[in-house]
């Protein structure tokens, strides 16, 4: 998976959400070190709906009372929500053998 795709799920996973509020929860989850340019961001988002990771919010589905009617609110799939999950057990299995590289020993 993409380093940004993971980041725009993990961002979703907070909650549903417009593409200017997925661009500042990853910079806030990076601190501050992927920054996701419009044109980035957004061919994600298609490229995430069209693997079904990611759904439109339907305008009567809950959404913010101050939400434009024209921002595309996204949240994450149950697909999505799985997905995230096996990406985030790898990147832990990753750092664990790195951890135990690093101090000399074997990787798990």
């Amino acid at each position: 998976m993409k380093k940004h795709w993971f980041h725009i799920l993990l961002a979703l996973a907070q909650g549903p959400s417009h593409g200017a509020e997925i661009r500042r929860r990853v910079l806030r989850n990076t601190n501050q070190e992927l920054e996701l340019y419009p044109a980035m961001l957004y061919g994600s988002l298609d490229d995430l709906l069209e693997l079904q990771f990611i759904r439109e919010v339907e305008a009567d589905e809950a959404r913010p009372q101050e939400a434009s009617a024209r921002s595309r609110f996204l949240d994450l799939t149950q697909q999505g929500r799985e997905v995230l999950a096996a990406e985030a057990m790898e990147y832990r299995r990753v750092a664990e053998a790195a951890d135990a590289l690093l101090a000399g020993g074997e990787a798990p």
